[in-house]
């Protein structure tokens, strides 16, 4: 059997040119080698899977090629260039900074430097990882890093930037490696596809793109994984029983099950998902992802952000078209907050199937919300007359509204709109015969909106009104006394109430009523009840009110007199305590006691 080399290592980039997605750090670097402008130090961050190291690799074959061409790019042929390509070079040394992270590590390192090239022009020290060194060896590392030989070059590569000292940062020419957009990815895909003689549907390469979120080691692992059971040929269907992935019709069926309120095909397709095996918060997490993706194809200028392949982005286009973004937008949040609630949920697919009924008949409400502005607007309606006894008449499939037309005449006021409901001809009539008993009213259509509320607002508005109006324009302390002790009895806290029994309540002129209690704690009560201090202003009509509360030290009932103090002698003590305690008598007679006696 020969020997099996994964993608990531068999097609990893050996020129700036051949590096998949980080054309803004290859370009400045050839640059800076043919300008021969090359710094001492450099930083690589990014995420995992993007290309630092490599990077790294190929700038430090380019910095000891004899014979540089004019793009920046290594020659391959000097006699660094082949002992690079062996792993056989003596001036460039690749460290892991995960296990080479003490102080002394890098005192041997430090030491090593000291020590110049025997071959080639520049000794390249590669530390990968540089995040995980020990702050002691960051400290040790410090000034040979700002000052090294001019023989010396270090190149360091991090995932995790935040951890590494700002001095070191700073001695640095730091490179931001970004995550590898997708359509690069499925180019270089394409390639090694082609290389291996290996047929891809393009959808598939699509999927296996994004699920390696931006990271091409990743994607390249995934690929092998994938190309080793395809027998040569990578499909669709392949990629999804292989990843363990939803397919995009499930998502496509559900949307339009939700917006035919058809509740049927919405659980047949959740039982469908069940039966292969799917977790809940999987499909939940993807439907999200689903919806996300067709709000974006609403607007042709997000529509390109979408990383799907032609066929599946044409799916979503129509799907967009059919669809209005307030039902998507309520369709997301209920999504959102059915993903976040799932952990807590104790019966998971019943939790979703909750949510699923809900988007089922959003479409309701968000129609009958919008029914009053697109109905056409009557003054007046004219009643409908009452049957008579014995007399057959045709039943409307939808039937009139039965409460009065109401007109507002006040300029004022906004003027209350009348729907009248339409007489649908598509249903069938019956014939009704009615009896001397009035006729019971008919079921309302769910798509009007009722105007039984109207009453209620009404009612509220007198409520209002009346209230105002028992409000008197003159501040007098009678029915500020009414209001203190009905809120005093209805009170719950026997604090509170002890609190406002013990303090005052006057009107210190026409505009102002002022609150006297006896101690701090008094008044910090007072000003937490806003309750009272509101229902006090709302028995006056005057708009400059003023409740003030102050602290009257002779209202505190606590407070300790001050009193001259009487020594007592040993027997005006023990009558005392005699006094207030009988058994002290008792005590002194058990235990044959005498007091002492008065000089």
């Amino acid at each position: 059997m020969s020997q099996y080399i994964v993608s990531a290592r068999k097609y990893r980039p050996h020129t700036f040119d051949s590096v998949v997605g980080q054309r803004h750090v290859t370009s400045t670097l050839r640059h800076s080698l043919v300008s021969k402008q090359v710094a001492h130090a450099y930083l690589f961050c990014g995420p995992r899977g993007v290309g630092k190291t490599t990077v790294a690799r190929i700038l430090a074959r380019a910095i000891n090629c004899e014979n540089l061409t004019p793009e920046g790019e290594a020659c391959n042929a000097c006699a660094s260039c082949k002992t690079f390509d062996v792993n056989s070079s003596f001036n460039i040394f690749e460290l892991d900074g995960a296990s080479n992270n003490s102080v002394e590590n890098i005192r041997a390192l430090v030491e090593q430097v000291r020590i110049p090239p025997s071959q080639g022009t520049y000794k390249v020290y590669i530390i990968d990882e540089v995040h995980m060194l020990s702050s002691a060896a960051f400290n040790a590392f410090l000034k040979t890093l700002e000052e090294p030989p001019d023989y010396v070059k270090f190149i360091l590569a991090t995932t995790e930037k935040h951890k590494i000292l700002p001095t070191i940062l700073s001695r640095c020419q730091s490179f931001d490696f970004r995550r590898i957009p997708v359509p690069e990815i499925v180019d270089h895909l394409k390639t090694i596809c082609a290389a291996e003689n290996i047929e891809a549907e393009e959808d598939a390469l699509v999927i296996i793109s994004q699920k390696g979120d931006g990271s091409l080691r990743d994607c390249l692992s995934i690929f092998d994984r994938i190309a080793s059971q395809s027998r040569g040929k990578i499909t669709y269907e392949g990629v999804l029983d292989g990843l363990q992935l939803l397919d995009y019709d499930y998502f496509f069926k559900m949307t339009d099950a939700l917006m035919r309120e058809d509740m049927t095909e919405v659980f047949l397709t959740l039982s469908d998902i069940q039966k292969r095996g799917f977790d809940g918060e999987a499909f939940i997490s993807g439907y999200s992802e689903h919806l996300r993706d067709v709000l974006l194809c609403k607007d042709t200028a997000t529509a390109d952000i979408l990383t799907h392949g032609d066929k599946i982005k044409t799916r979503y286009l129509e799907q967009a078209n059919a669809i209005t973004k307030s039902a998507l937008i309520t369709y997301l949040d209920l999504a959102n907050q059915c993903e976040i609630n799932y952990g807590r949920a104790l019966n998971k697919w019943l939790h979703i199937e909750m949510v699923l009924m809900r988007m089922c008949y959003m479409h309701r409400r968000v129609d009958s919300e919008s029914q009053p502005s697109s109905a056409p607007q009557k003054k007046k309606s004219e009643p409908t007359p009452a049957p008579r006894a014995h007399s057959t008449v045709k039943e409307a499939s939808s039937p009139a509204i039965e409460e009065p037309s109401i007109e507002q005449h006040d300029d004022s006021g906004p003027t209350v709109p009348e729907v009248v409901s339409s007489a649908s001809t598509e249903k069938k009539t019956e014939e009704v015969t009615t009896t001397d008993k009035p006729s019971p009213s008919l079921p309302a259509d769910p798509s009007i909106p009722s105007l039984k509320g109207l009453g209620k607002l009404r009612k509220k508005a007198e409520d209002l009104h009346a209230k105002e109006k028992m409000k008197v324009p003159v501040l007098t302390l009678e029915p500020l006394m009414d209001y203190w002790n009905a809120y005093q009895e209805r009170h719950s806290s026997p604090s509170f109430k002890q609190t406002m029994k013990e303090a005052v309540l006057e009107l210190a002129d026409k505009k102002t009523i002022r609150i006297r209690t006896g101690h701090l704690t008094g008044k910090n009560r007072f000003t937490a009840e806003p309750d009272l201090v509101d229902g006090l202003r709302d028995l006056v009509r005057i708009p400059d009110l003023q409740i003030v509360i102050e602290i009257d030290p002779a209202l505190d009932v606590n407070r300790e007199l001050d009193k001259p103090k009487k020594l007592l002698s040993d027997k005006e003590k023990y009558e005392l305590l005699t006094q207030k305690n009988p058994l002290m008598a008792r005590l002194r007679e058990k235990l044959d006691l005498i007091p002492d006696q008065e000089d």
